[in-house]
């Protein structure tokens, strides 16, 4: 489920909602007439199960009594025939389990679109991004007893530069990116963006300014074009141009995740499936084709969390580089104002790299 997450960040909900309703809409269907038919198929399959036997029996022995002993051995051959039809048979008889626990799924998936969201989006105000503000925050995760993760905390995010936090593991600096992208909103204190409160912002405006890169990097089952496509809104693909065009901005996007001359070694290059989550690719490259979706985005304000966590010292320094390339207006000359960046690495070496690369 955390790949719901990511398609929040890419703004990319539409299409894959659309798909899961869609797919939903067609389990429940089937699970209603399969709840009509598999009684049917399991009545039929014990018959059968018990019948088999019972019929050969019999027959075999009236036609011992009255036929030649080479038809016996035909009727024989003819009833071996009929013995393999066992297995067909125990199939169907395992249909009815089998489709059990696909609906016990399925009834999860309704279960979990049940849910009451975490937070409830109704704000309306849109502003262009003037920085943002956590001031004196309070936040406990929901449901845990624990002491708060993050208590009476403050934090200016800039309008423009990179804003570098380092700490201990476990002392909230994941939550605290978090709560900037309104995953959560706090118990006390309040989160606000260019001074108004996040809950009074229109959650798309919202989602136009910002875009997180997180510890996890999850891609989707498909290729590594599709898994870089859901983080342009659909009419920028539609006005894109011509394909080489769009294909242009994608390796663009590759090259300053370091990750370019990868794909281009790759048999189908752009079009390499990547498999369920990316299995097929190791976490540095899944990492790094993230990091390329993020530089799609053009947000405003770039959150990131351990971006290199899994990258080699080299790689490390060539993203921090890119990184820094992504803060400077000349990268961004359409929005007329530097990228605000917050960068919250995992080792302090990365820190140490940060400082000496992007002089924090």
């Amino acid at each position: 489920m955390s790949t719901f997450q990511v398609i929040k960040r890419l703004l990319g909900e539409a299409k894959p909602l659309a798909g899961l309703m869609v797919a939903a809409s067609t389990a429940g269907t089937i699970g209603h007439l399969a709840a009509t038919f598999l009684p049917v198929f399991g009545t039929i399959a014990g018959f059968a199960l018990a019948g088999n036997p019972v019929t050969t029996t019999i027959v075999y022995a009236i036609v011992a009594a009255t036929l030649s002993p080479w038809m016996v051995l035909a009727l024989i051959a003819a009833f071996t025939l009929l013995a393999s039809s066992f297995g067909p048979t125990l199939a169907l008889a395992a249909l009815p389990a089998n489709l059990t626990q696909t609906f016990a799924s399925a009834r999860r998936l309704f279960g979990l679109m049940d849910e009451a969201p975490g937070v409830v989006e109704t704000g309306t105000a849109n502003s262009d991004y003037e920085g943002m503000r956590l001031d004196r925050v309070t936040f406990a995760y929901p449901g845990e007893e624990s002491e708060a993760i993050l208590a009476d905390f403050s934090l200016d995010v800039p309008q423009h530069g990179i804003l570098g936090i380092q700490g201990p593991c476990g002392r909230g600096k994941s939550t605290m990116l978090k709560l900037l992208m309104r995953y959560w909103d706090p118990q006390r204190g309040q989160v606000t963006l260019s001074g108004t409160p996040l809950p009074q912002i229109d959650v798309h405006a919202r989602r136009r300014i910002q875009a997180m890169m997180s510890q996890e990097t999850h891609l989707f089952d498909g290729t590594i074009r599709e898994n870089l496509l859901i983080a342009l809104p659909e009419s920028e693909i539609r006005n894109g141009g011509a394909a080489g065009v769009l294909d242009a901005r994608l390796r663009e996007a590759l090259a300053k995740a370091s990750v370019l001359d990868l794909i281009d070694s790759l048999p189908d290059g752009l079009d390499t499936q990547v498999g369920e989550l990316g299995d097929r690719l190791s976490e540095g490259e899944r990492q790094r084709i993230g990091l390329a979706r993020v530089f799609l985005r053009n947000a405003d304000l770039v959150l990131f969390d351990e971006p290199t966590s899994r990258l080699d010292a080299l790689n490390e320094a060539i993203i921090l580089r890119s990184i820094h390339e992504l803060s400077k207006s000349e990268q961004n000359a359409d929005k007329g104002q530097d990228v605000a960046v917050v960068l919250v690495p995992r080792r302090e070496s990365a820190m140490r790299v940060a400082d000496a690369v992007l002089n924090l």
